[in-house]
């Protein structure tokens, strides 16, 4: 699975109803993932990071996880109805940018940051982050991306999945 196909409703929807959960997996959606993508309860929430060897499942977990954040309707063909009803949490309640990283010597900043500016953009939103040498702050920097973000999208978060990453450390 490649996880930029999930882009498309269509596909994701495909890749949600066919993901299989099981009791592990289960507990792990619905007490650490999707407690932690929730924005509406106050709490110290984390960033998710998946680790698996290859042929696991990764982009196929990273595409249900999205696509039940990003679509309200991606519960309903849900199979573990424990996890649908979890993630009623979070479900339609983020936009949601996806990148799949190469193997590459460009820096990781600079590919997400392009493909957060490259998403905006197409959302009607100007905003530019600085380049390299003028960075004082990454943390900054994000926030002022989310103050625009949050201009248009007051009731929304903001999910970035990013695929591959150890492919492309592996690189630098």
């Amino acid at each position: 699975i490649q996880l930029e196909q999930a882009d498309s409703p269509a596909a994701m929807r495909q890749l949600v109803q066919t993901f299989v959960i099981s009791k592990r997996m289960a507990e792990q959606l619905c007490d650490l993932v999707i407690p932690n993508l929730q924005f509406e309860s106050p709490a110290d929430n984390k960033g998710v990071l998946i680790v698996g060897n290859y042929g696991t499942g990764k982009s196929h977990l990273l595409s249900l996880i999205s696509g039940l954040a990003e679509h309200p309707g991606m519960v309903d063909v849900v199979k573990d109805q424990a996890v649908a009803k979890a993630a009623t949490a979070i479900s339609g309640k983020f936009k949601v940018v996806r990148l799949e990283l190469p193997a590459t010597k460009k820096s990781l900043r600079n590919m997400i940051c392009g493909r957060l500016e490259d998403f905006l953009s197409a959302e009607g939103l100007l905003f530019t982050f600085p380049a390299d040498d003028q960075v004082n702050s990454n943390k900054d920097d994000l926030s002022n991306m989310m103050a625009v973000f949050s201009e248009k999208y007051p009731d929304h978060g903001f999910l970035l999945v990013v695929d591959e990453l150890l492919d492309y450390l592996r690189s630098r």
